[in-house]
């Protein structure tokens, strides 16, 4: 069987992408589940809090068709990583790149996985594209913000473009709302709306809601997982709800 591949995807940045890449990988991962996670951002986020200073192979370069996938994979405790670096800002960039550069690339290694999941990087452009059309599922996280809608339209028009041209069968498994407190009237007035709009993109807002909390930064400081970090944190606690979450949702 090949792995199950998942894009979190938002084009803002500062929303949760990697944390939620991240922490998803590491929650599979500790359920014993065999997990690539690609990290599509040359911020390079996860791979700087996975704890990989200086990889000598990156996504940069299987993309660039330099090495092979699994030349460039990294062993990391709960997950295997193909790291990104500074030079996948050339990627974005570049005009007449393949939209079929990424899933080519991780054909021959898709076996080996369950479950592969992209962080994708805060912009629709190439890199954003490929992660999309190599991918069965896409997760968007996003903060119950007032622009929150704004990102979802512009995001829900290229993921119609994929699934017209390149890959009818991707699917939005659902909007997760991170930073949230439904203690508050604003916070809960945005997730109606929010939920009002995962209806005409025909998904859902998960049940699942990720509350704030301090340990997220804490152990991306300290470039430690979140689920050894802060075990018993209210972000760790709702990670692992939404992973039975999303489980549930694919067949699991």
């Amino acid at each position: 069987m090949a792995a199950v591949v998942i894009s979190v995807a938002l084009q803002k940045g500062g929303v949760g992408k990697s944390t939620t890449s991240q922490a998803l990988a590491s929650t599979l991962g500790f359920r014993k589940k065999k997990v690539l996670l690609i990290d599509m951002d040359s911020q390079a986020n996860v791979t700087y809090s996975s704890n990989v200073d200086k990889p000598q192979k990156t996504i940069t370069d299987v993309l660039g068709e330099d090495c092979k996938a699994d030349e460039a994979i990294i062993h990391c405790k709960y997950y295997d990583l193909l790291a990104a670096d500074s030079y996948l800002t050339n990627v974005e960039m570049a005009e007449g790149v393949e939209s079929t550069l990424l899933k080519n690339a991780i054909e021959p290694i898709k076996n080996r996985y369950d479950y592969v999941i992209i962080d994708t990087p805060p912009a629709l452009g190439n890199l954003s594209f490929n992660s999309l059309v190599a991918s069965d599922y896409v997760v968007i996280p996003t903060e119950p913000r007032p622009f929150a809608l704004q990102g979802l339209g512009a995001l829900h028009n290229t993921i119609e473009s994929v699934q017209k041209r390149l890959n009818p069968s991707l699917r939005v498994l659902g909007i997760l709302l991170i930073k949230y407190s439904n203690r508050t009237v604003l916070n809960r007035d945005i997730k109606d709306m929010i939920e009002d709009y995962a209806k005409q993109m025909n998904t859902v807002v998960f049940d699942t809601t990720v509350r704030e909390g301090i340990a997220v930064a804490e152990a991306q400081t300290v470039r430690e997982p979140l689920i050894d970090y802060a075990k018993s944190s209210k972000p760790n606690i709702d990670y692992k709800a939404f992973t039975t979450e999303l489980l549930h949702k694919i067949g699991e």
